[in-house]
């Protein structure tokens, strides 16, 4: 499958959904659609990690400056509307219309795009407090 999730860590706080190989739009939202069920028996306030790292394209896939705004779209009632991307060059990141911070503001929270785990870890960690 080209997308899959798994939780973060024990404290089921962030949800990963993990791209591996070639994927499309249609990949992603399935994962998303399929965790819903994983995430009723979460608290609320999950986050949302996407991590593309595991991608083998080279581009995101076609109309991805109006996908990533359903990164934090609230899907299911225990996520937070905050979620974090990994994987994409911030060279790229001007052309999905996002801000010198990598941040996208959505209708309904927040997208914040990372270069680094270590950058993900300190996000998680703010959002946290």
């Amino acid at each position: 499958m080209p997308f899959r999730f798994e939780w973060k860590d024990e404290s089921k706080r962030a949800i990963c959904y993990i791209a591996e190989g070639t994927w499309n739009w249609r990949d992603y939202h399935q994962a998303v659609r399929a965790s819903a069920f994983t995430l009723l028996d979460a608290q609320p306030g999950v986050h949302s990690i996407i991590d593309l790292r595991g991608s083998t394209r080279t581009d995101l896939p076609a109309g991805a400056a109006a996908h990533v705004h359903s990164f934090g779209r609230i899907t299911q009632v225990n996520l937070s509307a905050r979620a974090a991307v990994i994987g994409v060059d911030s060279a790229r990141w001007a052309d999905l219309g996002l801000g010198a911070d990598g941040s996208l503001v959505t209708a309904d929270g927040l997208v914040r795009f990372v270069e680094s785990e270590a950058e993900l870890e300190r996000l998680l960690e703010m959002w946290a407090g």
